[in-house]
């Protein structure tokens, strides 16, 4: 039996309509996360192809899967990203004194989407999780706070 030690991040995700606030919480140990705002309450786990490090794989508890991230380099700064209901967007990065990620759909580039994160790292290695972690995280909060809207 392994003790888990979560990394608590705040996250803001901007639709452009409204405002969306989670705790993010990290687990590099099992490379997965948990998101929490307030009914939501969801474990995400972030899989790759093989050895392919630029590719990610996000799947909820049971398995089933959300999407698919794609990034085009080492530095995990830009990419393109996928759900299941093939939605698709490209993604940029962007550090100063927070993490700023912004989601731009690629059937409609005025439909954007701006997650912020603070800065939450002290460690290379913490750094690298919360790196791999980053964009699963952002693309399973749209997709959920979408699922919302839709069952309300």
């Amino acid at each position: 039996m392994s003790i888990t030690v979560y990394n608590a991040v705040p996250m803001i995700l901007h639709d452009g309509k409204e405002e969306h606030r989670f705790i993010l919480k990290l687990s590099p140990s099992t490379e997965s996360f948990r998101l929490e705002s307030g009914m939501i309450k969801r474990s995400i786990f972030i899989g790759k192809r093989m050895f392919n490090k630029l590719f990610q794989l996000i799947r909820n508890e049971y398995g089933y899967t959300l999407g698919r991230i794609q990034y085009d380099d080492d530095g995990m700064k830009k990419g393109s990203a996928t759900t299941e209901e093939h939605d698709q967007f490209r993604f940029t990065i962007n550090e100063q004194n927070e993490i700023e990620v912004k989601f731009e759909s690629e059937a409609s580039p005025q439909k954007k989407v701006t997650a912020t994160i603070p800065l939450n790292y002290e460690t290379e290695t913490e750094k690298i999780a919360q790196l791999k972690a980053l964009i699963p995280s952002v693309l399973a909060a749209l997709i959920l706070t979408r699922e919302m809207q839709h069952a309300i």
